[in-house]
């Protein structure tokens, strides 16, 4: 016995005898058969619970009722569409959505069957491959053979500006051994006069302690005077010399007039 019979049985007396006229009509007439069973099945689906009874519509809203609920994402419906690499839009939204190029962004990103655009639409227009051929002309006005010498050339170039370059450097490491020994020199000769003079002037401050007895800054006016004297006496020094030569020069004349008179 079927499921739909048992229904029925629990029914009442009314089911029991709806499972009963089957049986009786096609005892009886073998030519009514049909339409019991078809009258039968009816008053078995009139009676079914409203569970059991198969409707698009409802299983329609109910299966719409279970994905609203699943949607825990609290996105917009177009951005879960973007998410879920499907189509944002079912219906266009804007005049955007309308634009050649917006259709081709479309069907690019979801392919044929997921942007619903004419494929058509990707291909240019007359105009635009007459306008992109007159951008070509003027972008692009050398062939690609002459493209191809312009690159080999620039190669060339630069290739040979790299070796003139190195053959630059080679030559100048081989002077780098002299360039840091003059480097060298100079630095040792600039300390060498930063000590001289350090040295002399802490001569002249000794000299100026010795003529005063106490030091005195060498900012001091005091201070200034007495290199100055110092070195009138060194002059003066250098002139009785040089008169001392002198003196002897003549000396050595006179005595040889003196031997000859």
């Amino acid at each position: 016995m079927s499921h739909r019979q048992l229904l029925n049985r629990s029914a009442g007396p009314r089911s029991l005898l709806s499972l009963l006229r089957p049986s009786l009509t096609r005892f009886y007439s073998s030519s009514s058969s049909v339409t019991s069973k078809d009258s039968a099945e009816e008053v078995a689906a009139e009676e079914l619970p409203v569970t059991f009874v198969e409707d698009d519509g409802l299983e329609a809203e109910r299966e719409a009722r279970i994905q609203a609920a699943r949607n825990k994402s609290r996105l917009l419906p177009q951005h879960r569409n973007m998410l879920h690499n499907t189509l944002p839009y079912e219906q266009s939204q804007s005049w955007i959505h309308e634009t050649v190029k917006y259709k081709r962004m479309m069907v690019g990103r979801y392919g044929l069957d997921g942007s619903k655009v004419d494929p058509r639409i990707c291909f240019p227009t007359k105009q635009e491959a007459l306008e992109r051929s007159e951008y070509e002309k003027v972008a692009f006005p050398h062939t690609l053979q002459e493209m191809m010498a312009v690159n080999r050339k620039a190669k060339q170039d630069k290739i040979a500006k790299i070796r003139t370059r190195e053959e630059e450097i080679a030559k100048k490491m081989e002077k780098l051994d002299q360039w840091t020994a003059d480097l060298n020199a100079r630095i040792a000769k600039k300390e060498a006069d930063a000590r001289a003079a350090k040295e002399r002037k802490d001569r002249l401050v000794e000299e100026v302690r010795r003529h005063f007895g106490f030091k005195i800054d060498p900012r001091d006016e005091r201070f200034q005077e007495i290199p100055q004297e110092g070195e009138g006496g060194q002059a003066g020094g250098e002139g009785g010399q040089d008169d001392g030569e002198a003196e002897e020069e003549d000396g050595q004349p006179g005595e040889g007039r003196g031997e000859g008179g």
